[in-house]
């Protein structure tokens, strides 16, 4: 276990055994590139000088994982001497934790992902990692978010649905635009001006979707609880049945004793609807606890709702408010096939082998994010008359995904291990409309997740390493709501907590009472005190002071209350049932973590929607020592605290730590891996004024909308901000590598390699040395000037 724990944990910095790429591989690439070379041929075009490792070892590194390469990274690669690097180091990357952090931003800018304000985000932010960490097929990716239902909890791909609720024929067009590439949203109110798109044909789209609905639940477990009461007052009515008036007898005795009987049996019913009526207050204050933690939204599918036409249609083919049969737009017909909805036909009918423009969209997606522009240009606008700048390519790249049954991590190999891809960038700015032939990538400026994820690289030792509070965080709140979803078991806790609330002297009511009560005295002898004079007006205001400790006194005792109820639903409930659900998926003895009360995680370390949940205050996330923390990964704490100490050794030993001072540096490591995470582990997107979103970052609001373009905010941040002093901290990653230099002339090539991951030319070296002496002697001022400077910022 600890092996397979310190595998997952440390980064393994060696390349281990070179091997050549795959023969697959390395064909599939070499047909590319032909397609490409006789496209160059036509156009009397020479392909660009091959690219050499400096340069490739940087590029791979920002288009796999999305960040450049430590220094460590970046000179051991350049030191191999073996023929197959390149592609090991591309398989190496693909398979790391880095692959899913950069891919990620790129969908969840496609799809618009936030994980913030929404009870689906932090799942549906859950389910894409996932689906890249295990590198689902993309058409499977795809039906299961288009055709998704159930809880949010237990299926995170309805955050695509739940991300535009509301706004069903909204989620429809960005469907299409997303995957087919098609833009039909200026048919939902007229006929596309532009394309072939009725607004008849928009409608039928919508119908396939239109009976998708969204609600929150609240958990299950209050529905046991309005079972149990409903069944006791059902008891009750039949316990306390009214008496019958007496039909045969008349006599004044008859009477007299039936309406005795009747009053007797008034009372007790009276009597015991009181006590129910008292016990339903108690549950609602015992369920107020696991109530929040319970809800969530749940996605189903209704085959009776049907979409109409709006009420001002103004064709000829169909009447205003009509009801709309779906019907497929192009491509295959959409049938449903027995015991299939009509939203899961749809699903079926998009994400197929025979869509062309399915398989056209998402070969263009991934070309894009490799080679910097698409073969079509723009890719989510296609129509009958669009052609690729390379016809030929492009039907051979289709029928490659196919074949590769969308494994979308294959296809990226083959991409990369392409000898166009790993030459020379290209610094010709391509105009809209204007044809590239790919003589090699594309120059381009790093996205704002690169270049964020690139300045926690020159500042943590280790950027891959797993924030393992996030993780256990968003773990720990599923299983909280599976289990309080399950009435079952919690309805019995949930009347132990009720209890909790008898038992007390005083129940909440007669607490608020008397707090209403202080209240009306304290403002009373304060309009006194404010109008009296002499000892009046002092005898009112000691009155009024003692009325708010009074206040106080009281909001205490309410408070201590609900604690002592809340307590008991989080042992009595939730704990056990996380246990249990532990216990049987993992087959691991269940831990429960000490809380610690003055330790906080930074806002990188978890969504923000799940830390609101569970009582966030500015940005931290704060568990309550009666909520304990829960462990819910496999390795144990001990294990977790093991492997990062083995980490942080193997470091301290690799840059020559003075033991004396390794306590100093595991402080440090341990600060860096909490304050300074990879952009995926940050909420989504980062919060308006965060680094992220000056430099760039989609506010997620509509697809695709990140910026990489220059900007003012950029540069004040880059010049002035507070990411300097982080990056020359002494033991930041860049100057542990720098530290490491014997001699000015090594620090200058260190601190080049940190940040270029190239050493400095003799042109470069004579400017450094030339600056040293008008002052800049430093290498803190060397560090400021490379990473200003466009060599950095841009993708070369």
């Amino acid at each position: 276990m600890k092996s397979l724990l310190a595998c997952s944990i440390i980064v393994t910095f060696c390349l281990g055994p070179i091997a050549r790429a795959d023969p697959e591989v390395s064909s599939s690439a070499d047909e590319i590139d032909a397609f490409l070379a006789r496209d160059w041929a036509a156009n009397k075009l020479t392909p660009n000088a091959p690219a050499d490792d400096s340069v490739f070892v940087r590029r791979i590194y920002l288009d796999v994982v999305g960040r450049i390469p430590t220094t460590r990274e970046a000179e051991e690669f350049l030191a191999s001497k073996e023929d197959g690097k390149r592609a090991a180091l591309i398989d190496k990357l693909l398979d790391s934790e880095g692959y899913v952090q950069n891919y990620f931003h790129y969908w969840a800018d496609v799809l618009r992902v936030q994980s913030k304000g929404q009870r689906a985000g932090p799942a549906y932010v859950h389910f894409i990692k996932d689906a890249l960490r295990s590198n689902k097929p993309y058409d499977m990716f795809v039906r299961e978010m288009v055709a998704g239902d159930g809880k949010a909890w237990s299926d995170g791909a309805i955050g695509y649905y739940t991300r535009d609720r509301g706004m069903p024929l909204d989620n429809m067009a960005s469907t299409l635009r997303i995957f087919l590439g098609t833009r039909i949203e200026c048919a939902q109110c007229h006929n596309h001006p532009f394309d072939k798109w009725t607004q008849m044909q928009f409608y039928e789209m919508a119908a396939f979707t239109f009976g998708v609905e969204i609600r929150d639940s609240g958990g299950s477990f209050t529905g046991g609880i309005s079972d149990l009461l409903r069944d006791q007052g059902m008891a009750i009515r039949t316990t306390f049945k009214q008496p019958e008036w007496p039909k045969n007898s008349t006599t004044e005795a008859d009477r007299l004793a039936f309406w005795a009987e009747l009053e007797k049996v008034g009372r007790a019913r009276r009597a015991a609807e009181d006590y129910l009526l008292k016990a339903e207050r108690l549950y609602n204050q015992a369920m107020s606890g696991p109530r929040g933690i319970g809800r969530y939204p749940k996605v189903t599918f209704d085959e009776k709702r049907k979409v109409t036409l709006p009420p001002d249609y103004q064709y000829d083919d169909a009447k205003p408010k009509s009801v709309v049969k779906p019907a497929a737009i192009m491509g295959h017909a959409c049938t449903p096939l027995p015991g299939e909805t009509r939203v899961q036909a749809y699903a079926r009918w998009l994400a197929n082998p025979d869509n062309d423009r399915f398989n056209k969209v998402v070969v263009n997606r991934l070309w894009k994010k490799v080679f910097g522009l698409a073969l079509i240009e723009p890719l989510d606008d296609l129509t009958d008359t669009t052609v690729a700048v390379n016809p030929e390519l492009l039907s051979h790249l289709e029928k490659l995904m196919v074949s590769l049954n969308y494994d979308m991590k294959a296809y990226l190999r083959i991409l990369f291990n392409t000898s166009t891809y790993q030459r020379q960038a290209s610094h010709e700015e391509v105009a809209l409309g204007t044809a590239s032939h790919f003589t090699g990538p594309l120059l381009r400026r790093m996205t704002a997740e690169q270049l964020w994820d690139s300045f926690v690289t020159l500042i943590n030792p280790n950027p891959d390493m797993l924030n393992m509070a996030s993780h256990e965080f968003f773990e720990q709140r599923r299983l909280a709501v599976e289990k309080v979803a399950d009435p079952a078991e919690t309805l019995k806790s949930i009347q132990m907590a009720a209890k909790k609330f008898q038992e007390q002297p005083e129940g909440v009511e007669a607490l608020q009472k008397r707090l209403v009560e202080a209240r009306e005295e304290a403002k009373k002898y304060q309009s006194i005190a404010a109008t009296a004079t002499g000892p009046e007006k002092q005898a009112a205001a000691a009155h009024a002071a003692e009325c708010h400790v009074k206040i106080k006194t009281i909001s205490r005792e309410i408070t201590a209350l609900y604690t002592n109820a809340r307590r008991t639903v989080m042992t009595e409930v939730i704990i056990p049932g996380q246990k249990k659900l532990f216990e049987k998926v993992t087959g691991k003895p269940f831990e429960i973590i000490a809380y610690e009360p003055n330790q906080e995680v930074p806002i990188q370390a978890a969504p923000s929607a799940d830390m609101q949940a569970t009582g966030a205050a500015n940005g931290g996330l704060k568990m309550a020592p009666e909520d304990g923390k829960i462990k819910t990964t496999k390795p144990t704490k001990a294990e977790v605290a093991e492997a990062e100490i083995r980490a942080w050794s193997e470091e301290a030993m690799y840059y020559a730590i003075p033991r004396k001072h390794w306590r100093d540096y595991f402080r440090s490591r341990a600060q860096q891996s909490r304050q300074w995470l990879r952009a995926a582990e940050i909420e989504s997107p980062a919060p308006r004024g965060h680094y992220l979103r000056e430099f760039g970052q989609s506010d997620r609001e509509i697809i695709e909308n990140s910026n990489n373009e220059a900007s003012v905010p950029q540069a004040l941040a880059l010049m002035n901000g507070e990411l300097l002093p982080q990056i020359v901290h002494r033991y930041s990653q860049l100057m542990l590598s720098v530290g490491k230099a014997r001699s000015a002339d090594e620090r200058i090539d260190a601190a080049y390699m940190a940040v270029l991951s190239r050493k400095p030319t003799a042109r470069e070296k004579g400017l450094c040395l030339q600056a040293q002496e008008k002052g800049l002697s430093t290498v803190e001022d060397l560090i400021y000037a490379l990473i200003n400077t466009q060599q950095f910022i841009f993708n070369q």
